[in-house]
């Protein structure tokens, strides 16, 4: 019998599946300076987001080292942070302090609203059903779902798939009604493995304040190198006049070929010949690959497909 975990993953990888996002939290900024405030503290181009377009984007201390990693969401009359980790009153607070005249009001919206992601092979035509016409990659829109009011976007969350922003009174609703054209709730487990699998790296897991943008290997995704000033730009553009940094995230290959088998976990560290090499920071039991994979840092001299460490062998 396909136990829960292998029935929540297929779901959410060859059909229809929703997870309800339990760790994530949301920055409303509101008035007319959002988005030119906002662009002076991240590493992406804010100012030219269109109206319901997103992107990725760091937000960094004065030493260009990363506080949040999130989606920045370009609504009509707001801009939406959003982004793994439930406690982001650090990152409002980080920002308030270089609030003087602007017209801009901060405020931390997580328990107001709750994520939804809805991804698998045909989870674009049973969502369909509910909301019409669904939104290209990073483009966001007002949608309803049974006449409640939702934000639909579709973003890279474990791999792309549809995020759904509900109010948390209606919540329930909005559950029950994903399940009508047959999307299964899913458990946090199965798409922490298809997170894993798409390699997307979350805050608080793959991603501290001690990472440096560049090691993440998302440059074209959250990095505008042509950008005014920022806070942090000048470390970022340091590095990239450099062309390296000592570390980088890549995906790893265990060879344990059962979910038990001496099992890797987060923290541990890897090893090549017995020296240092690097550490891991997320790792799950893969059913597409039918072994353990994991995200990691690793010495630059280790980040190349195909290199073997002691532990297993670098994929990308």
């Amino acid at each position: 019998m396909t136990n829960q975990l292998e029935r929540d993953y297929l779901a959410l990888t060859k059909s229809a599946g929703f997870t309800r996002l339990e760790n994530h939290g949301l920055i409303r900024l509101t008035g007319e300076d959002r988005l030119a405030f906002f662009h002076n503290f991240c590493t992406n181009e804010i100012k030219k987001l269109e109206t319901g377009e997103a992107c990725e984007a760091f937000i960094l201390n004065s030493k260009g080292k990363i506080l949040s990693f999130v989606h920045a969401i370009n609504l009509q009359d707001e801009l939406l942070l959003y982004g793994h980790g439930q406690n982001v009153q650090p990152t409002v607070d980080h920002l308030d302090k270089f609030l003087i005249r602007e017209d801009v009001t901060l405020e931390d919206a997580t328990g107001d609203w709750t994520g939804l992601f809805v991804s698998g092979a045909t989870s674009d035509n049973s969502l369909t059903q509910l909301v019409g016409e669904l939104p290209p990659k990073n483009r966001f829109r007002q949608a309803q779902i049974h006449n409640l009011e939702v934000i639909l976007g579709n973003l890279e969350i474990a791999g792309f798939g549809y995020l759904i922003l509900a109010r948390d009174s209606h919540l329930s609703a909005i559950e029950n009604a994903l399940k009508e054209p047959g999307i299964v709730e899913c458990g946090q487990d199965a798409l922490h493995v298809t997170r894993i699998e798409n390699e997307t790296p979350w805050h608080e897991l793959d991603i501290s304040d001690n990472n440096l943008p560049q090691e993440l290997q998302r440059d074209s995704q959250a990095i505008n190198f042509n950008k005014g000033c920022y806070l942090g730009q000048e470390t970022v553009a340091r590095i990239d006049a450099r062309g390296r940094v000592n570390r980088l995230l890549v995906s790893i290959r265990f060879p344990a070929q059962s979910p038990t088998e001496n099992a890797p976990a987060a923290g541990d560290d890897l090893t090549v010949d017995g020296q240092p090499a690097g550490t891991i920071s997320s790792v799950a039991f893969s059913l597409r690959d039918q072994c353990h994979i994991g995200l990691g840092f690793v010495k630059r001299a280790f980040k190349d497909s195909g290199t073997k460490l002691d532990q297993g062998i670098v994929v990308k």
